[in-house]
């Protein structure tokens, strides 16, 4: 996502992330840092930077393990991003700093002074697809995510539609009263919050049908986390097996091997049907559909849907949210789901 941090205002471009809450971009001077295509940001050459202390309201915003105290009691954080990207990381100063979205200069312009982030100082990124991207911003329920902090200045909504990967359109990020979905077709499912993971948003995974069978989790705690920085739905191992074998017997076609591929993936005959799939949270069905579950590779379609790696955690991750107005009303706790031409949206 595309947003100016600073005084002059700098343009920067970041990872827009549900399941994580710290703002942070790389700072110089810096330790450590992954190639971008623009300079670092340099806080001293902004005249709204501000560093934060240990004993401040933004530090004490941290969570006791992502903070650190310095030699000359300034905030310093450090944060690990998990699963495939176990290798990724941040460490910096917390500091506060104005960050804009619209034009800069421009009419559109709306700037929110103040905005705690983080000066990344030693960091690396395994999910940035180019040298554009300078670091992470996010938008989970954690008190430092960008949508908390802005809280009731954008009622608590926030709204994405995300177009396919071979799309030559942008994206759309929106807040506001411009995130309520108004469209026909919308359905709506409870947002739950867990106190002991509270960064993550959480909806109920009821069924999964597959052709005229159908799976049940059995749950209504909460068993997936919404992630818009994850590509691919990860369910929990038995379910998962459960699942790969009622794909297989309706598709009828021989899984394929591919050495660098490490999906399910079938041969393509160019006669193949896919199975219908639907995922049914609680409330809302037909949330997905069976192009958001295959993606076609060469000669093969392979399935967009690994294991957890995690015990009792699913993942429903981007690839499965492709084309469709994703809206999420924090204060009356639901996420909606919308089928869109997001390319046209």
């Amino acid at each position: 996502m595309r947003f100016y941090i600073g005084t002059p205002p700098v343009e920067r471009l970041a990872v827009a992330n549900t399941a994580s809450d710290l703002i942070w971009v790389q700072c110089s001077p810096c330790l450590s840092c992954f190639p971008q295509d623009t300079p670092l940001f340099e806080p001293l050459k902004s005249s709204t930077f501000k560093g934060a202390t240990c004993d401040s309201q933004p530090c004490t915003l941290l969570h006791p393990n992502n903070r650190h105290c310095g030699k000359v009691g300034q905030c310093i954080y450090s944060y690990e991003y998990g699963g495939k990207f176990a290798e990724s990381f941040t460490v910096g100063l917390v500091g506060t700093e104005t960050l804009s979205f619209g034009s800069t200069g421009g009419a559109q312009n709306v700037s929110f002074p103040n905005s705690i982030f983080g000066c990344g100082m030693s960091n690396e990124i395994k999910f940035r697809f180019s040298n554009k991207v300078t670091g992470v911003v996010g938008l989970g329920a954690g008190p430092l995510s960008l949508v908390s902090q802005l809280g009731a200045q954008i009622g608590h909504k926030f709204s994405y539609c995300l177009v396919p990967y071979d799309s030559t359109s942008s994206s759309k990020l929106k807040f506001g009263s411009e995130a309520i979905i108004t469209t026909n077709g919308v359905v709506s499912t409870p947002l739950i919050i867990k106190p002991n993971l509270p960064t993550f948003y959480f909806l109920n995974l009821e069924t999964v049908t597959i052709g005229q069978k159908v799976l049940q989790t059995g749950r209504t705690d909460g068993n997936i986390i919404i992630d818009c920085g994850t590509p691919l739905v990860h369910l929990e191992e038995t379910f998962y097996n459960n699942f790969m074998a009622l794909v297989q017997e309706a598709l009828d076609t021989a899984l394929v091997t591919h050495h660098s591929i490490p999906l399910k993936c079938f041969g393509r005959t160019g006669r193949e049907v896919l199975p219908d799939i639907e995922l049914q949270f609680t409330g809302a069905s037909g949330a997905v559909r069976s192009k958001n579950l295959f993606l076609p590779i060469t000669n093969l379609f392979c399935l967009a849907v690994v294991p957890s790696q995690v015990s009792g955690i699913s993942i429903f991750g981007n690839i499965a949210q492709v084309d469709f107005q994703v809206g999420y009303d924090l204060e009356g706790r639901k996420v909606s789901f919308a089928p869109t031409d997001c390319s046209k949206f």
